[in-house]
């Protein structure tokens, strides 16, 4: 059997979704960014009052499971389980721009100047190794 025949013997004859699956997760980077705010927050909240997840899921009347769920940053809330979260947590999770902000945005003036550079600064770590009678090497990172 050659190289060839061995490797066609090996590759799965069915399709695989792999690209679409690609495709998906790039869709939903950025609901995904905000899912895992939101459960970062929820999280935080819960060290704060010293509950455990159990502790909101019966506050929440839903399964430990689904509070699992939104701690993991895996679901897809919706506006009142939004709502309900902030009033039993006492928090804000959703911020929306009130007409007052939009006014106060929108009657802000500007000042542009044609005038102007752009500096980057960019620092690299440099490993230095220093030989110390109780350790033989400490690697120790300063920025340039």
């Amino acid at each position: 059997m050659t190289n060839k025949e061995k490797f066609l013997a090996l590759v799965s004859k069915e399709e695989t979704k792999t690209v679409e699956r690609a495709k998906a997760r790039i869709a939903k980077k950025a609901y995904t960014r905000i899912s895992n705010r939101i459960a970062i927050s929820i999280l935080s909240r819960l060290d704060e009052l010293s509950w455990k997840q159990k502790d909101l899921a019966e506050k929440m009347e839903v399964s430990p499971q689904q509070v699992n769920k939104w701690v993991k940053g895996n679901e897809n809330f919706t506006l009142e389980t939004l709502v309900l979260l902030s009033k039993v947590l006492a928090i804000d999770l959703i911020t929306v721009a009130t007409p007052k902000a939009e006014a106060i945005r929108e009657g802000a003036k500007f000042k542009y100047s044609e005038d102007y550079s752009i500096t980057t600064s960019i620092k690299q770590l440099k490993p230095i190794i220093t030989m110390s009678d109780d350790r033989l090497y400490e690697n120790n990172y300063q920025t340039a």
